[in-house]
């Protein structure tokens, strides 16, 4: 994980701007679940490569359905990482 991103309020923020980013939409927040954003199979996979390329961290496709939110999906970066 890239160092700048150790911290979760860090992260759940980097997530938070990837999810607006690839979903088109400024009014998600670190709590918005991205199923309930209808997002695409194409979108999901989006998010993968690019908190890949932002954070440095490899998630798994079904890791987005168990952990929807940016909130949710820091806190088990977190835990997986320690």
């Amino acid at each position: 994980m890239k160092t700048e991103y150790q911290h979760v309020s860090d992260r759940t923020a980097a997530l938070t701007e990837i999810w607006r980013e690839v979903l088109g939409r400024e009014d998600v927040d670190e709590s918005s679940d991205l199923v309930e954003n209808g997002s695409t199979s194409l979108q999901l996979l989006q998010i993968v490569g690019k908190i890949y390329d932002v954070l440095g961290v490899d998630v798994r496709l079904r890791d987005l359905f168990t952990h929807a939110s940016p909130q949710t999906l820091s806190a088990f970066i977190d835990s997986s990482q320690a």
